[in-house]
Order: C-alpha cells, then sequence, then structure tokens
C-alpha cells in the first residue's frame, strides 16, 4: 500500500514510525519551496501573530523583549523557542480562532508574519488600522509526477494546487486535508477529503483503517 504526504517529515513523526511497523511505503514529497523575503514592519506592534512553524522560522526576528507572542495552534507554538502567550485551540475552525484571538487581543496592535499566498484567515477579523501584516517568505509551487497512491495527504492550499497541475487523483484513492483551507481548496476542484488537524489524528489507528478497512 502507498500512501502520499505532501511534506517531510521529522524522523520522530508518528505518521512515519505507523507506516514502518505496519507495511505501508510512505511517500513523502513536499511540492513546496521557500525563500525569505526582506519585508519589515512599518509601525509599531504589541503582539506578533504566527499562522504556522514557518511564519515562526521567517518571522521570529521580530519578537521583541516587550513583544507578546501568538500562535494558531498548539502544532506551531511547540516550534517556537519563545514562551507563548496566547494559542489558538480551535485549529479545526478558523474562524473561532479568530474570533477567540481578538478578543484576547483587545485594542493592542498585531503584526502578522506572513506568506506571499497567505489567505488571512485570522488578519481579516481585524480592522485593517488595527493590524500590519508583513511579507516574510516567498512560497514557490514545484509541481512534479506523484507515482499513484491508494491514500493522498495534504499539508496545505498551495501543496494541493502543486499536485493538481500534474497529477490527478486515481479512481478509488482516499483523500485526506489537514486544516480547513486545505478541504476547503479541494472542495473548490471536486475532490472530497477527509479533514483532520495534527491534534485530532491517531495516525496509527488511521494507518491500521486503511490497511485492513
Amino acid at each position: 500500500m502507498k500512501v502520499f504526504i505532501s511534506s517531510e517529515l521529522e524522523a520522530n513523526h508518528p505518521l512515519l514510525a505507523a507506516s514502518i511497523s505496519l507495511g505501508v511505503q510512505l511517500i513523502q514529497q513536499s511540492l513546496l519551496s521557500f525563500s525569505a523575503v526582506d519585508g519589515l514592519p512599518t509601525q509599531p506592534y504589541d503582539i506578533v501573530f504566527f499562522s504556522s512553524p514557518r511564519a515562526y522560522a521567517f518571522g521570529q526576528p521580530f519578537i521583541l523583549p516587550e513583544t507578546k507572542v501568538a500562535c494558531v495552534s498548539i502544532g506551531t507554538a511547540k516550534h517556537s523557542t519563545h514562551p507563548i502567550d496566547w494559542c489558538g485551540n480551535s485549529p479545526s475552525e478558523p474562524t473561532q480562532t479568530a474570533l477567540d484571538f481578538k478578543r484576547w487581543v483587545g485594542e493592542r496592535r498585531v503584526l502578522f508574519p506572513i506568506s506571499s499566498r497567505s489567505l488571512g484567515s485570522i488578519s481579516s477579523a481585524f480592522p485593517p488600522a488595527q493590524i500590519e501584516c508583513v511579507t516574510v517568505y516567498k512560497t514557490i509551487l514545484n509541481p512534479r509526477v506523484v507515482e499513484a497512491c491508494a491514500v493522498y495527504i495534504f499539508t496545505s492550499p498551495s501543496n494541493a494546487e502543486a499536485f493538481l497541475l500534474q497529477n490527478t487523483i486515481p479512481n478509488g484513492a482516499m483523500v485526506i486535508a489537514k486544516g480547513a483551507s486545505t478541504q476547503e481548496y479541494l472542495q473548490q476542484h471536486e475532490i472530497e477529503s477527509t479533514y483532520f488537524t495534527d491534534e485530532s489524528i491517531d495516525w496509527a489507528e488511521a494507518i491500521a483503517s486503511w490497511v485492513n478497512p
């Protein structure tokens, strides 16, 4: 059985361990590359909000001694080497995360380090005068042919877009989308998917169900 995931996993990732133990061939292939962009804030800010581990990687220089740090989810927060002052707990509901964050922010100003392809799911909840979005990295699509698999796991809308430039989903294959934005993108292309977040899925259980449906 072959499973494709549009990401290169860390050696201790539970999906990798589960695949090995159950004899599943896991194809790990990000279809994106990234390059830094020299964006800089132009206004003062009280809080920096990170929407992904990569936003943190490129945007962490903007964390000042007096700055509060906020993350969209536990999955992003665990990549931070800075103390986290606020963390979203509704990764499956970006609208709810935006409302919860806005309530915590109050009247303070927020800086959003973002990708060139950011959807603005959280920043759009704020009035423009209260925020600044700074592009800190560029997301580049690297489409390539992927061999046919039984299961496809897409980790972002951009990865799904890059995949569909040179591939189609075989009949009968299972599609899994990480996050609401990825699932919505797939739906727009008439591809039905099962939704998951890092916090919601037991990879060993999931793979066992694919192997023995």
